[in-house]
Protein backbone atom coordinates (compact mmCIF):
# COMPACT_ATOMS: atom_id res chain seq x y z
CA UNK A 1 0.00 0.00 0.00
CA UNK A 2 1.41 3.34 -0.56
CA UNK A 3 1.29 5.07 2.94
CA UNK A 4 2.31 8.95 0.96
CA UNK A 5 -0.78 8.77 -0.57
CA UNK A 6 -3.19 6.86 2.39
CA UNK A 7 -1.37 10.36 4.54
CA UNK A 8 -2.52 12.54 2.07
CA UNK A 9 -5.85 11.13 2.12
CA UNK A 10 -5.88 11.10 6.07
CA UNK A 11 -3.86 14.93 5.87
CA UNK A 12 -3.90 14.36 10.16
CA UNK A 13 -3.36 10.78 11.55
CA UNK A 14 -1.28 9.18 14.69
CA UNK A 15 0.53 5.98 13.82
CA UNK A 16 -1.69 3.23 15.22
CA UNK A 17 -4.71 5.04 12.88
CA UNK A 18 -2.54 4.49 9.79
CA UNK A 19 -0.96 1.24 11.05
CA UNK A 20 -5.02 -0.18 11.21
CA UNK A 21 -5.89 1.10 8.17
CA UNK A 22 -2.92 -0.12 5.91
CA UNK A 23 -2.66 -3.04 8.28
CA UNK A 24 1.23 -3.07 8.11
CA UNK A 25 3.96 -1.40 9.69
CA UNK A 26 4.11 1.80 8.50
CA UNK A 27 7.18 3.25 10.79
CA UNK A 28 10.07 2.98 8.07
CA UNK A 29 7.53 4.65 5.28
CA UNK A 30 6.68 7.13 7.87
CA UNK A 31 10.26 8.21 8.82
CA UNK A 32 11.49 8.53 5.12
CA UNK A 33 8.30 10.91 4.78
CA UNK A 34 9.61 13.06 7.48
CA UNK A 35 12.90 12.73 6.21
CA UNK A 36 11.53 14.30 3.31
CA UNK A 37 9.53 17.05 4.58
CA UNK A 38 6.32 15.52 3.17
CA UNK A 39 5.02 14.90 6.83
CA UNK A 40 5.55 16.29 10.20
CA UNK A 41 4.91 15.16 13.15
CA UNK A 42 3.33 17.98 16.20
CA UNK A 43 2.26 16.60 19.55
CA UNK A 44 1.42 13.14 18.94
CA UNK A 45 -0.07 13.58 15.31
CA UNK A 46 1.49 13.59 11.92
CA UNK A 47 0.44 16.14 9.21
CA UNK A 48 0.59 16.92 6.00
CA UNK A 49 2.25 20.54 5.96
CA UNK A 50 0.83 23.16 3.26
CA UNK A 51 0.86 22.92 0.10
CA UNK A 52 3.77 25.00 -1.20
CA UNK A 53 2.30 27.17 -4.13
CA UNK A 54 3.76 26.32 -7.30
CA UNK A 55 1.78 28.85 -9.56
CA UNK A 56 3.52 30.39 -12.67
CA UNK A 57 1.28 33.25 -11.91
CA UNK A 58 1.17 36.32 -9.56
CA UNK A 59 -1.55 38.42 -8.40
CA UNK A 60 -1.20 42.56 -8.86
CA UNK A 61 -3.30 44.61 -7.38
CA UNK A 62 -3.38 48.54 -7.92
CA UNK A 63 -4.02 50.91 -5.22
CA UNK A 64 -6.34 53.58 -5.82
CA UNK A 65 -3.53 56.21 -5.11
CA UNK A 66 -1.52 54.73 -7.68
CA UNK A 67 -3.98 54.93 -10.57
CA UNK A 68 -2.26 57.26 -13.16
CA UNK A 69 -3.80 58.95 -15.95
CA UNK A 70 -3.67 57.42 -19.36
CA UNK A 71 -3.99 59.43 -22.63
CA UNK A 72 -7.04 58.00 -24.88
CA UNK A 73 -4.53 57.67 -27.53
CA UNK A 74 -2.10 55.54 -25.19
CA UNK A 75 -5.15 53.51 -24.38
CA UNK A 76 -5.98 53.02 -27.93
CA UNK A 77 -3.11 51.69 -29.11
CA UNK A 78 -2.23 49.34 -26.18
CA UNK A 79 -6.00 47.83 -26.03
CA UNK A 80 -5.31 47.07 -30.19
CA UNK A 81 -2.26 45.38 -29.08
CA UNK A 82 -2.66 43.18 -26.46
CA UNK A 83 -6.28 42.86 -26.64
CA UNK A 84 -7.90 42.89 -29.93
CA UNK A 85 -4.77 42.22 -31.53
CA UNK A 86 -4.51 38.66 -29.59
CA UNK A 87 -7.81 37.55 -29.04
CA UNK A 88 -9.65 39.03 -32.34
CA UNK A 89 -9.92 38.12 -35.83
CA UNK A 90 -8.24 40.33 -38.53
CA UNK A 91 -11.33 41.50 -40.17
CA UNK A 92 -12.42 42.63 -36.44
CA UNK A 93 -8.74 44.16 -35.73
CA UNK A 94 -9.64 46.22 -38.83
CA UNK A 95 -13.08 47.30 -38.00
CA UNK A 96 -11.91 48.55 -34.70
CA UNK A 97 -8.80 50.52 -36.09
CA UNK A 98 -11.22 52.09 -38.53
CA UNK A 99 -14.03 53.06 -35.88
CA UNK A 100 -11.32 54.42 -33.34
CA UNK A 101 -9.39 56.04 -35.80
CA UNK A 102 -12.46 58.08 -37.50
CA UNK A 103 -15.22 57.98 -35.19
CA UNK A 104 -13.54 58.20 -31.52
CA UNK A 105 -10.25 59.96 -31.53
CA UNK A 106 -10.43 62.91 -33.73
CA UNK A 107 -13.19 63.74 -31.26
CA UNK A 108 -11.62 63.01 -27.86
CA UNK A 109 -8.20 63.60 -28.72
CA UNK A 110 -5.95 64.75 -26.09
CA UNK A 111 -8.28 63.40 -23.45
CA UNK A 112 -7.22 61.07 -20.57
CA UNK A 113 -9.38 57.96 -20.03
CA UNK A 114 -10.04 58.63 -16.63
CA UNK A 115 -11.58 61.65 -17.07
CA UNK A 116 -13.91 60.63 -19.57
CA UNK A 117 -17.55 61.11 -18.81
CA UNK A 118 -20.72 61.25 -20.16
CA UNK A 119 -20.19 64.67 -21.98
CA UNK A 120 -17.72 63.33 -23.96
CA UNK A 121 -19.48 60.25 -24.51
CA UNK A 122 -22.65 62.27 -25.78
CA UNK A 123 -19.85 64.18 -27.64
CA UNK A 124 -19.13 60.99 -29.37
CA UNK A 125 -22.52 60.19 -30.46
CA UNK A 126 -23.53 63.64 -31.41
CA UNK A 127 -20.15 63.29 -33.40
CA UNK A 128 -21.31 60.46 -35.06
CA UNK A 129 -25.10 61.88 -35.83
CA UNK A 130 -23.84 65.12 -37.34
CA UNK A 131 -21.07 62.95 -39.67
CA UNK A 132 -23.75 60.57 -40.86
CA UNK A 133 -23.13 57.66 -39.75
CA UNK A 134 -25.79 54.65 -40.59
CA UNK A 135 -27.22 53.60 -37.40
CA UNK A 136 -24.94 50.27 -36.99
CA UNK A 137 -21.85 51.79 -37.34
CA UNK A 138 -23.14 54.52 -34.96
CA UNK A 139 -24.10 51.62 -32.20
CA UNK A 140 -20.71 49.67 -33.05
CA UNK A 141 -18.77 53.08 -32.21
CA UNK A 142 -20.24 53.59 -29.07
CA UNK A 143 -20.29 49.59 -28.04
CA UNK A 144 -16.41 50.04 -29.05
CA UNK A 145 -15.50 53.27 -26.42
CA UNK A 146 -17.78 51.12 -23.88
CA UNK A 147 -15.88 48.30 -24.37
CA UNK A 148 -12.21 50.49 -24.42
CA UNK A 149 -13.18 51.64 -21.22
CA UNK A 150 -14.49 48.88 -19.34
CA UNK A 151 -11.56 47.06 -20.42
CA UNK A 152 -9.46 49.83 -18.34
CA UNK A 153 -11.73 49.35 -15.37
CA UNK A 154 -11.31 46.06 -15.12
CA UNK A 155 -7.62 45.94 -15.52
CA UNK A 156 -8.05 48.81 -12.33
CA UNK A 157 -6.04 51.36 -14.18
CA UNK A 158 -8.82 54.35 -14.03
CA UNK A 159 -11.61 54.27 -11.42
CA UNK A 160 -15.00 53.41 -12.49
CA UNK A 161 -17.00 57.10 -13.03
CA UNK A 162 -18.00 56.72 -16.82
CA UNK A 163 -20.51 54.10 -16.40
CA UNK A 164 -22.97 53.56 -19.39
CA UNK A 165 -24.55 50.37 -21.55
CA UNK A 166 -25.83 50.40 -25.04
CA UNK A 167 -28.61 48.90 -25.74
CA UNK A 168 -31.15 48.31 -28.31
CA UNK A 169 -34.50 50.02 -27.23
CA UNK A 170 -36.20 51.17 -29.69
CA UNK A 171 -36.63 49.56 -33.74
CA UNK A 172 -33.87 47.55 -34.84
CA UNK A 173 -32.45 49.66 -37.54
CA UNK A 174 -32.80 52.73 -35.30
CA UNK A 175 -30.38 54.16 -33.01
CA UNK A 176 -30.99 56.88 -30.85
CA UNK A 177 -29.52 58.85 -27.21
CA UNK A 178 -32.10 56.72 -26.15
CA UNK A 179 -30.26 53.40 -26.37
CA UNK A 180 -27.33 54.53 -24.41
CA UNK A 181 -28.22 54.34 -21.02
CA UNK A 182 -25.80 56.23 -18.28
CA UNK A 183 -25.33 54.32 -15.00
CA UNK A 184 -24.68 57.05 -12.23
Amino acid sequence: MNIEKLARHLKEFTIDEIEMIAECDCKTALEQLLNEGELVFEKGTYKIPEEKSDSNFKLFIIPKNKITPIKIEDAVAYFMKNYVKEYCKFETYRNYRSIFNFNILPYLNGYFLNNIGTDEVKTVYNACLSRGLKPRRTKNTMALLNQLIKYYQNLGIIEKTCNFQVKRLTDKNKFSINRIIFEV
